[in-house]
């Protein structure tokens, strides 16, 4: 890392599962920034973000993380069933607070298995970005395709929450969702910009 202000710093990176299978990449995320990392399906999105929560493996390169309080929305998250665990079970394991939102309040109460697919999501994307209010080192929160099953109504309550993260939380945000993109309002940067920059 450069500076003590770098959350993240990614150069000539080459990731992958078994084998490489995106890079080399470069990518520098600063505190406090807001990145929205675009491309289709197959453009390497969620695996740079899986890099990041160590679920993916480097082949060669570098990958510096600072310490920060890392909170991470997978694409999807199974629920088991039974799950007997309410909506305020689920903010309560990510000490997150819980925000004050008529389409949140409402599933606070619900069974986590007895929610629908938009609901859970919008949960747990409430938790992860509500996460970052309750962060004693600087916040990094990465959101991996966050408008997933959500409607409109709750796309705009999605897009609400993320606006409301606190300035010195650091955000980095993967879609192919132009309606989304455009409702966030945040600088778009192509998978291939990262790719063509190493």
């Amino acid at each position: 890392m450069t500076d003590s202000r770098t959350l993240v710093h990614c150069k000539a990176l080459t990731l992958g599962f078994q084998r490489p299978l995106l890079g080399p990449l470069n990518l520098r995320v600063q505190a406090g920034e807001r990145h929205l990392l675009t491309g289709p399906n197959g453009s390497g999105k969620s695996l740079l973000l899986q890099a990041l929560v160590g679920r993916a493996q480097v082949f060669a390169g570098e990958l510096h993380l600072a310490d920060s309080a890392l909170s991470y929305l997978a694409q999807e998250h199974p629920r088991p069933t039974p799950w007997p665990l309410s909506g305020r079970d689920w903010f309560s394991a990510m000490q997150a607070p819980v925000p004050d939102s008529p389409l949140i309040q409402p599933l606070l109460n619900k069974r986590l298995d007895r929610l629908s697919g938009g609901q859970w999501q919008l949960l747990r994307l409430a938790a992860v970005v509500q996460s970052a209010l309750s962060a004693k080192r600087p916040a990094l929160v990465l959101l991996d395709e966050p408008s997933n099953h959500l409607d409109a109504e709750v796309r705009a309550t999605a897009v609400q929450l993320i606006h409301a993260m606190p300035a010195t939380s650091t955000l980095l945000l993967t879609s192919h969702d132009q309606q989304f993109m455009a409702a966030l309002g945040f600088t778009a940067t192509p998978m291939e910009q990262l790719l063509e920059s190493a």
